[in-house]
């Protein structure tokens, strides 16, 4: 685990000098509502998880990465962020069980594509605990917000309805929720954008004992993201 712990606290300690956004005045309102569609997609919550409840004394922790398919580049690129395919975002991810089905979980992470620190928080409660004949159900509100941009601010409201059921070792997991995104211009003559996206994801959690694997694709809006996590679930 020392090379991907290392890669991300790399990525976290990089500077935000490659995505300062320094030209963001050259877009026109419609430019930046496109180009803060692919950042919300990229910034937004991705749990990375299964709906079961970890329990009163259950954690979750592991390093992750998300990477989110870009459908405006040019727009990058004019607003003085480079052209990137896709938007990377390693991160540092931790659950904790709490009582009454209750699991809140919080990251840390960076995007050095757009020179961005990103920071997250959710809150996860169970519906429905999964058993020998139900899946688990459970609500997940989520929220984030972006550092290091220069004057551009990025932050994400997520509400979301999961549901997994525990086979074994595996847990299948699937979700559909709605992403708010709020992105501030800050001064560029632009005003802010908010708006609604819906998202579906689906993901699955390979647990074995001393190593805990999962994997989630995630559709918001146009955006596709990959994810990948490893770690400890306990």
């Amino acid at each position: 685990m020392k090379r991907p712990l290392l890669a991300v606290l790399l990525a976290l300690s990089l500077p935000a000098a490659a995505g300062d956004f320094s030209s963001l005045g050259s877009l026109d309102q419609g430019q930046f509502r496109r180009l803060s569609e692919d950042l919300g997609a990229a910034l937004s919550y991705k749990g990375v998880t299964p709906a079961t409840p970890l329990g009163l004394a259950g954690f979750d922790i592991g390093l992750e990465v998300s990477a989110t398919d870009i459908r405006h580049a040019d727009l990058f690129r004019l607003a003085g962020s480079g052209s990137p395919d896709f938007i990377t975002v390693p991160k540092l991810h931790a659950y904790k069980g709490l009582p009454f089905g209750i699991d809140v979980g919080a990251f840390l992470g960076a995007a050095s594509d757009v020179g961005a620190t990103v920071f997250g928080l959710d809150t996860r409660y169970a519906l429905v605990a999964d058993g020998l004949a139900l899946p688990a159900v459970a609500l997940r509100v989520s929220g984030t917000r972006t550092a290091g941009m220069g004057a551009l601010k990025v932050s994400t409201i997520a509400g979301d309805l999961m549901i997994s059921k525990k086979l074994t070792i595996a847990t299948p997991y699937a979700g559909v929720g709605l992403v708010r995104t709020i992105s501030e211009a800050g001064g560029a003559g632009l005003a802010d954008e908010d708006f609604r996206s819906s998202r579906l994801f689906a993901g699955l959690n390979v647990n074995f004992a001393l190593l805990n694997l999962a994997i989630e694709a995630e559709r918001l809006g146009s955006n596709t993201t990959l994810s990948a996590k490893a770690g400890w679930r306990f």
